[in-house]
């Protein structure tokens, strides 16, 4: 006979650790802390794939190259930067990482602009 009890446990636990998952940008690997794009990083060991430094990235933020928006992760958009690289979306400043602004920056292979985090 199925334990309903314990059943619906698991899956609000489950439910649960989504959402707290998701929350801190763990999830894709996208957002605030994301390690694939929007986290902060020292060197490439901190990310999926590419450590971007400099004074527009203070404390470093995680990026994918990228040359159109189809080849970056939901949330983040291509910019025309260092050859094309995907950065954290936003609508305001607090969407942004301390040190970063909600800024319009060019696309890269679309034209037009989007606005990202950016120093």
């Amino acid at each position: 006979m199925l334990n309903l009890d314990r059943i619906t446990s698991s899956f609000v636990l489950a439910v649960a650790t989504m959402v707290v998952m998701f929350a801190c940008g763990g999830g894709d690997g996208v957002g605030l802390g994301g390690d694939l794009v929007g986290g902060p990083c020292v060197d490439e060991r901190d990310c999926d794939f590419r450590c971007q430094t400099g004074d527009d990235y203070p404390q470093g933020t995680c990026i994918k190259p990228c040359n159109t928006d189809n080849d970056c992760p939901d949330g983040t958009h291509c910019i025309n930067t260092d050859g094309g690289i995907c950065l954290l979306g936003c609508d305001v400043p607090a969407d942004c990482r301390g040190g970063y602004n909600c800024e319009g920056k060019e696309n890269r292979g679309t034209g037009g602009d989007s606005l990202v985090c950016s120093g």
